[in-house]
């Protein structure tokens, strides 16, 4: 119906929707159409998920992985003391033999210089070359790494020698074989890969020392014994020159006490052959070897004070490991989760819906026809 003069009523007649908006009809049928879509193919939509699922789920039974236990060790170094010379007595007393050099500087090692000393090879292999105790047998660390670590399953898969190989006792690097040396090459980069070193907290002294293997005790008696030889190692290193001086000292000290006795024994024994001597001649020799004794004993005095001072500066260089949080069972379990069947299900479903476009496609082309 149209008004009487004429004009078109645009209230009655629909107006063309806009080419970017959808109209409520459209989405219906379109909706509409997916489910006779989804109707006449969900048999192939269901055998390819099926099929990729099952690809995925063979996968991981057939690529499982064994589970980690991660230990974390959590101890505080604090540094020792050391001045920038001898002071007071101790210069003193070093002076007079000739070691007034400056004092031993015994900060070798600082800031993340540490993190990487702690990882370095030659620390861990002093730690796996140390006898343990693990469930109450004494064995080499480095045999019960290569037993329960899980290297022969993996790197050494394809080796029988490395399969069957251990170490017969403890050794220093100087003294490994070809084979030993293969072998530890090989469990260092296992390690180097399980451990680590961080300091938690930038503000403070506290490091953290964590490891994670596929051993629950490997993983502790590994990262304790690691801990005990960084720290005998770093208060080696630490205090090399001081041991250095102290030793000195007591050698100095020791020659100066055999000089004395060989002087007090002459004394002794020429007082006794000559006892009812007055001539001022015969008591010259007497008094020479009574000065010389005690000349002797003051120097043999300084030099056992200089190397008690030595040896206390020793003890206040040497840096102090607390444990502030040990390893405590049981350990943190990672099992990683398997994704193979997951993935599957998501693959199948992505080309099963490439095929039914195809598919729906070529049919819609053929009805055209």
């Amino acid at each position: 119906m149209t008004p009487t003069n004429g004009t078109p009523n645009t209230l009655t007649n629909a107006r063309p929707l806009p080419p970017d908006q959808i109209s409520p009809k459209s989405v219906i049928l379109r909706i509409a159409q997916i489910k006779h879509v989804a109707r006449r193919n969900w048999k192939l939509l269901l055998v390819i998920t099926l099929i990729a699922g099952s690809i995925g789920l063979a996968y991981d039974l057939t690529h499982q992985t064994r589970p980690t236990y991660n230990a974390i060790i959590t101890f505080n170094l604090g540094g020792g003391s050391s001045g920038s010379g001898f002071g007071g007595e101790l210069g003193q007393l070093a002076g007079a033999f000739g070691l007034s050099a400056g004092a031993p500087d015994a900060n070798i090692f600082v800031g993340d210089n540490f993190i990487i000393y702690a990882k370095s090879r030659p620390v861990v292999e002093k730690t796996l070359m140390k006898m343990d105790t693990i469930n109450g047998k004494d064995t080499l660390l480095v045999n019960y790494y290569i037993r329960h670590s899980g290297i022969r399953d993996d790197e050494w898969a394809d080796s029988d020698t490395l399969r069957s190989f251990y170490f017969k006792r403890s050794k220093k690097p100087e003294e490994y074989t070809k084979l030993e040396q293969l072998a530890m090459t090989g469990i260092y980069a296992r390690i180097k890969g399980e451990m680590g070193v961080s300091q938690p907290e930038r503000k403070s002294s506290f490091m953290e020392l964590r490891c994670a293997m596929e051993d629950e005790q490997l993983a502790a008696n590994f990262l304790t014994t690691h801990l005990t030889t960084i720290e005998e190692d770093y208060r080696q290193k630490q205090t090399k020159k001081t041991s250095e001086m102290y030793t000195l000292l007591r050698e100095r000290a020791d020659s100066v006490a055999r000089i004395l006795t060989g002087t007090e024994n002459r004394l002794a024994q020429y007082m006794d052959q000559n006892s009812q001597v007055v001539v001022a001649q015969g008591r010259l020799l007497e008094n020479k070897l009574s000065r010389n004794s005690t000349f002797l004993t003051q120097l043999y005095y300084t030099a056992l004070q200089a190397a008690d001072n030595m040896r206390l500066t020793l003890i206040k260089e040497a840096p102090l490991f607390t444990i502030i949080e040990p390893v405590t069972f049981p350990l943190y379990k990672d099992q990683k989760s398997q994704v193979g069947m997951q993935a599957g299900i998501a693959l199948g479903l992505f080309l099963a819906m490439i095929i039914i476009f195809f598919r729906e496609t070529y049919r819609s082309i053929m009805r055209e026809e």
